[in-house]
């Protein structure tokens, strides 16, 4: 039996728990590769590091770690996020082409995380006031994302980047709308629903509000973000590596 005729059958073996029959085949993960940079990077990074999706170099996923487990995210999509589903595009061998490519820059970390991360959380939920906004491990809420699994999606760099330079990538899903009432009062909050006409946004207080354009003075996007930008100040060195440490440590376990 041809080798491309058999892979079908052997998809379906896999997603029974065993592994990907391309697995370190230099062909499969070039393929996979290109494709990846035409349909992924927009979200995941020309280089899988991370964007608007999350960080895939790390070897650990919020939807389960195993070859299959990435079939099927890849093949199924993930409900409640932007992750859609591809397999009415790619047949298994595509599937598992990028599977293999995702493989290929996995470098899972190596080196244990500095800090403390008991003392990140008393900060995190204290002097920080990152609880205010976001929720984690079950706890705080607010207009920001929710950081439960952070530790398994973002690597050390790309949390210390948003920590100290927020305003550098605004997350999808999170622009800041800002509104000028007739007033002069402004009111900023979190896009809920923006056009010609009117705009909706939830403010830090998660106060819901929606105007009119012919109502105020102005309504406008701002490529900024709502999260303080003064932490670098705010927090000493020692504090922003136990904060670090703290975020790190959210895997969504628990």
């Amino acid at each position: 039996m041809r080798r491309e005729l058999f892979l079908p059958l052997l998809g379906g073996l896999v997603l029974c728990g065993q592994t990907n029959p391309l697995a370190g085949d230099r062909a499969a993960i070039d393929v996979g590769k290109g494709n990846f940079r035409l349909y992924c990077a927009p979200c995941h990074g020309i280089h899988a590091q991370g964007g608007r999706g999350p960080d895939l170099t790390r070897g650990s996923f919020s939807a389960g770690d195993s070859d299959a487990d990435l079939f099927r995210v890849i093949s199924k999509g993930v409900p409640g996020t932007e992750m859609t589903d591809y397999g009415d595009r790619f047949d298994d061998q595509m599937i598992w082409r990028f599977v293999a490519f995702i493989r290929s820059v996995a470098q899972p970390a190596s080196k244990p995380v500095p800090g403390d991360p008991q003392h990140g959380r008393e900060i995190f939920q204290g002097k920080g006031g990152c609880s205010s906004c976001h929720s984690a491990g079950g706890k705080g809420e607010g207009v920001g994302p929710s950081l439960t699994r952070v530790g398994r999606e973002r690597s050390l760099e790309y949390l210390r980047e948003k920590l100290l330079e927020p305003g550098k990538y605004i997350t999808p899903g999170y622009t800041t709308i800002a509104i000028t009432l007739r007033d002069g009062q402004v009111i900023r909050g979190v896009e809920k629903g923006f056009d010609d006409f009117s705009a909706q946004l939830l403010d830090t207080n998660r106060q819901f509000h929606s105007f009119r354009k012919n109502e105020v003075a102005s309504m406008k996007r701002e490529q900024q973000s709502l999260m303080p930008a003064d932490y670098g100040r705010r927090l000493t060195a020692s504090e922003q590596t136990d904060l670090l440490a703290y975020l790190m440590s959210l895997r969504g376990d628990k």
